[in-house]
């Protein structure tokens, strides 16, 4: 037997290799006559054997995506994550928002009929990328088409999105050539695509000579970077209108599943589940089985017929059983043919395997309704954060490689399609946060700072706070906190001086009238009363605008800074003194003479000022 025989493409491979040998033996860096810098004279593509290994996978792989969808859609423990994460990622569906600070409206009139109404199937744009991520989750590629109109007209292509559609991954594929090199293969033009035009590896030169034959185009021809099989046809499409995503394992072609490193899991859980459905429903045969040694087996049919009636009659009937012990080998045997679930350790098996399925996508217990999923406050919360981690990676993906093909191709530029985060939190942990807020705010306005609620009107658990001004030092504060407390006793006394001239002057009045008032007829009481507050006084004076930095005990001196000057002034009964500047005195420690210092007592250093 021939090799040709046996394996036909081993001619045209070893061919291949002895190219591809030459080629190497010639790779070289070379440079210019002029000095400048050269590139490699080789196009590296994919590896021969990866190459080939595509080639051959390409054959299977309809079915193979076949038999992972399958699994995925029918193992519970694999499609549950898989639909809490795509449930997460849209919960909050697509949002717009501005790029610019005066965004145009009218950039969203064309895409919003897309958004819900994006093929002829009419799938709304969200429905179509939820099909793309289970595809992302599970077979580790997607793709979706963006499917465009073309028209070339005085030499140029016009372009128009027509729909936005979801391909299946079983029968998408790369277009490449004999080296595994994209877009080198077959070439078209977009405005009449089925006049494919296969030239492999051409030169600057050829590619120059691809245009296209149709009557009145003479478009240059595109290479195909993808190739779509519908009903034995082959349809080739440019780069820009396949958005291809790969998640766990992306290489230069196609993703490695997930579903792959799970495969033996994933085919336990098919059987367990097959096992339980034939124990509870399929079982046709007893779960047990009683043998008994005895040399007359007739009497013993005998006797469980009566045993049989009578626990008809009486179900607490206990039957007796007589055993022949000839040839002493007489007994009962009880044999078992199923084995119960405890036995099997069931429960545990399933529980260690699901959790080691749903890890492969991070999704946690919590999200899977597990009750062990519950633990507390800090595992739950632990758990959501992981799952929100998973969440926001996927999200990035559609950022970043979805959206702006789709914002390019509708030539949006001051808008951008966001999927909100979901930030699930548990009802404690929101509260927590907002308490959190809330002792940072008064720590805040402890130190001096003006701290204001940012919305008015919202929940507790979502007050947020605003922050301004400078800190404030804590004996100014303390200063300032003594003179409004003396600002107040000024007040109530003023209250009481007014009450009590009221007084008089009705006292006065009725003694005019009358006489004198009873209890005698003495001179009316004399009270010094002031007029205006001393801070006022001061506003008249030339501080409007006065900094408390010392009050004394006894509330007869002031220190205050107007601008960068400090003042003393004096007060008698809230009336307002002389104003005098500040004159500070060094403070030398008893029996030591050092370097002068600032007095830490203001109050002492006014004192000592006079003195």
């Amino acid at each position: 037997m021939k090799i040709n025989d046996f394996a036909p493409q081993a001619a045209n491979a070893a061919n291949t290799l002895v190219e591809l040998g030459n080629q190497i033996g010639q790779f070289h860096l070379s440079k210019a006559d002029d000095g400048s810098t050269g590139s490699l004279p080789l196009q590296i593509g994919i590896e021969s054997i990866v190459n080939s290994w595509i080639r051959n996978q390409m054959a299977y792989r309809t079915q193979l995506v076949g038999d992972l969808n399958k699994i995925a859609t029918q193992v519970q423990e694999i499609r549950a994550p898989l639909q809490h994460i795509t449930a997460e990622v849209f919960r909050r569906g697509i949002v717009w928002e501005p790029t610019v600070n005066d965004p145009d409206e009218s950039q969203l009139d064309e895409i919003n009929e897309f958004i819900g109404d994006a093929n002829r199937f009419h799938k709304t744009l969200e429905e179509v990328l939820r099909l793309a991520h289970f595809d992302l989750n599970s077979i580790d590629d997607a793709f979706i088409l963006l499917n465009k109109s073309y028209v070339v007209k005085d030499g140029k292509l016009e372009q128009k999105l027509v729909e936005i559609r979801h391909l299946d991954p079983a029968i998408t594929d790369f277009d490449l050539d004999a080296r595994g090199l994209p877009e080198n293969f077959h070439w078209f033009c977009p405005a009449h695509r089925f006049k494919v035009v296969e030239k492999d590896t051409p030169t600057d030169e050829e590619k120059k000579a691809l245009i296209c034959s149709e009557k009145g185009c003479g478009f240059p021809l595109k290479p195909a970077m993808y190739k779509y099989s519908h009903k034995n046809a082959i349809y080739y499409l440019l780069d820009d209108e396949i958005i291809h995503l790969s998640k766990f394992y992306p290489t230069d072609t196609f993703g490695w599943s997930p579903i792959l490193t799970l495969f033996e899991k994933a085919l336990t859980l098919l059987g367990m589940d097959k096992n339980l459905y034939r124990y509870f429903f399929e079982r046709k045969m007893p779960a047990a089985m009683l043998m008994v040694s005895t040399d007359d087996p007739d009497s013993l049919r005998r006797e469980r017929q009566q045993w049989e009636s009578k626990t008809k009659q009486d179900t607490n009937y206990m039957p007796m059983v007589a055993v022949s012990s000839r040839n002493n080998r007489g007994r009962v045997d009880l044999v078992r043919l199923f084995h119960t679930m405890q036995e099997m350790d069931y429960l545990p098996i399933r529980n260690e395997i699901r959790e080691r399925v749903a890890s492969m996508w991070g999704v946690t217990p919590a999200w899977q309704g597990a009750p062990e999923g519950f633990g507390g406050l800090t595992t739950q919360t632990t758990q959501l954060v992981v799952m929100s981690r998973v969440v926001e990676g996927d999200q990035r993906i559609f950022h970043e490689r979805v959206f702006p093909k789709i914002l390019d191709t509708f030539g949006i530029t001051d808008w951008k399609m966001v999927l909100p985060t979901p930030e699930e939190k548990a009802e404690s942990t929101r509260i927590s946060f907002a308490l959190q807020r809330a002792q940072l705010a008064q720590q805040l306005a402890a130190q001096g700072y003006d701290v204001e609620l940012k919305e008015q009107n919202i929940d507790a658990e979502n007050v947020e706070f605003v922050v301004s001004g400078q800190q404030v030092n804590m004996a100014k504060m303390g200063a300032e906190a003594q003179a409004l407390s003396l600002m107040q006793q000024e007040q109530q006394m003023q209250q009481m001086q007014q009450e009590q001239q009221m007084q008089q002057e009705q006292a006065a009045q009725g003694g005019e009238e009358g006489g004198a008032p009873p209890g005698g007829g003495g001179a009316p009481l004399q009270l010094s009363l002031a007029s205006k507050p001393w801070t006022q006084q001061l506003a008249e004076m030339g501080f409007p605008f006065p900094i408390i930095k010392s009050v004394q005990p006894d509330g007869t001196k002031v220190w205050f800074q107007h601008g960068v000057t400090d003042y003393t002034a004096t007060l008698n009964m809230g009336q307002l003194g002389q104003v005098e500047k500040a004159v500070m005195k060094a403070f030398v420690p008893p029996e030591v003479e050092t370097t002068p210092s600032t007095p830490s007592d203001p109050v002492q250093r006014i004192d000592d000022a006079d003195e």
